[in-house]
């Protein structure tokens, strides 16, 4: 399945309301996370393209996938490969955010410290779905 197309955004979330180690680190996150990939024209993605998820208590009540800037209370972005990293195992996402190579273009890390255990979960299902 392809990272970011909208099959992939609905098993992404269908597999975090089902997954109970999801549930419980995020049983008070509140909000909508979108994971944005860079405009890229070689990669397929011309203005970008964006999974923005609506989180709520440990479920995923909703998803959807929109090109160009995502509206969402936290915006994560990253370049094609990067994500590709990510994903795949190679790269973890608080290694990156520190090395610049995911960006926090909206929220505050203090605001996302107290849910490190349910990013771990968000990244651990989303390399599931591939």
């Amino acid at each position: 399945m392809e990272p970011f197309s909208e099959a992939w955004a609905q098993a992404y979330c269908e597999k975090l309301s089902q997954s109970e180690a999801y549930r419980k680190a995020a049983a008070t996150w509140e909000g909508s996370l979108a994971l944005s990939v860079r405009p890229d024209p070689q990669a397929g993605f011309p203005q970008g393209v964006s999974v923005v998820l609506d989180l709520w208590h440990g479920a995923c009540r909703g998803v959807k996938v929109v090109e160009g800037e995502a509206e969402a209370d936290f915006v994560i972005q990253a370049d094609r490969a990067t994500w590709q990293e990510v994903l795949e195992g190679r790269l973890e996402p608080l290694t990156a955010l520190m090395r610049g190579l995911l960006e926090l273009k909206k929220g505050s890390i203090a605001a996302l410290a107290p849910y490190a255990q349910a990013a771990q979960e968000l990244v651990k299902v989303a390399r599931e779905v591939l």
